[in-house]
């Protein structure tokens, strides 16, 4: 029998450390040839720890908007050039703080930025390159998933702190904000929650991983006329469509069904689902 090479990962080993689903990192082998799996006896597929690097790699510049045909033609030392945004000082001074488990520093630099540049040049200035730099650095090993799930609270807590600052304007309307089953991305959410909030929207946050049920009952109860769903990368696809199509379906009649994040436009159209750009609520 031949000798099954050591340190071989499954597809959940995989699917765990890069954020991709299963289906994905499938899609990839048979459409572009990589990862190129191990096969074991038994049939199932194993992955080597230098094809954890490279999809890690991968799934950060799909994140980061990148197609991922051009993705998976683009070798290990390109893929990290291509994500490496600018040198800014502030930035650095950031990722210091994300580094040394700072927060303190953390939050004064993030609550300065803010204060100069205002909430939304502050979300696509500062925060959407800060994540995609710690996104990098832990793709390749620099930091700790302990970095980031303490820079994603620090964050967390400063857009809810902000959103519940804004004032309501009672013409504006009533919004609520929610991810469908399975999706537990929260900071796409709060960025969401505060761009509707700044607008003067009454924001309702359900949270995250909700049944589609739950949501159209909530969607009841608050009487919102507006439903915002957040969808990430990770979630794309022809089973978030199906659940769109159910939600829209049990909605109370006259409630719109809006979408935003990067899974949004990944996820072919639905009659009567409207697509947020960016930071702009609709």
């Amino acid at each position: 029998m031949a000798k099954v090479e050591p340190g071989l990962l499954s597809i959940g080993d995989i699917c765990s450390e890069t954020g991709l689903s299963a289906d994905v990192v499938r899609v990839w082998e048979r459409r572009y040839g990589f990862p190129v799996p191990v096969r074991l006896p038994s049939g199932h597929r194993r992955y080597r720890p230098t094809d954890l690097c490279r999809l890690r790699l991968m799934a950060e510049a799909v994140a980061q908007g990148h197609r991922p045909a051009l993705v998976a033609r683009t070798g290990e030392v390109a893929l990290k050039r291509l994500l490496a945004p600018g040198n800014d000082p502030a930035l650095e001074a950031l990722l210091l703080a994300v580094g040394a488990m700072d927060t303190d520093r953390m939050r004064r630099l993030l609550r300065e930025s803010l204060h100069a540049l205002g909430w939304k040049p502050f979300l696509q200035a500062v925060v959407a390159p800060l994540l995609d730099r710690v996104g990098l650095a832990w793709a390749e090993g620099n930091l700790g998933i302990q970095q980031e799930h303490l820079l994603t609270e620090v964050l967390e807590d400063l857009l809810r702190e902000r959103r519940l600052a804004c004032r309501n304007l009672p013409d504006q309307g009533r919004v609520l904000l929610c991810t469908l089953p399975g999706e537990r991305h929260r900071l796409g959410l709060l960025m969401a929650a505060l761009a509707y909030a700044a607008e003067g929207f009454r924001t309702e946050l359900l949270g995250v991983d909700l049944p589609v049920a739950s949501i159209a009952q909530a969607a009841r109860t608050l009487r919102v006329d507006r439903v915002a769903v957040s969808l990430s990368i990770q979630s794309a696809g022809e089973p978030t469509r199906r659940l769109l199509m159910d939600l829209q379906e049990r909605l109370p009649s006259g409630c719109r069904l809006i979408v935003g994040g990067q899974g949004a436009a990944r996820t072919r159209k639905i009659a009567g689902v409207e697509r947020s750009v960016g930071l702009d609520p609709i």
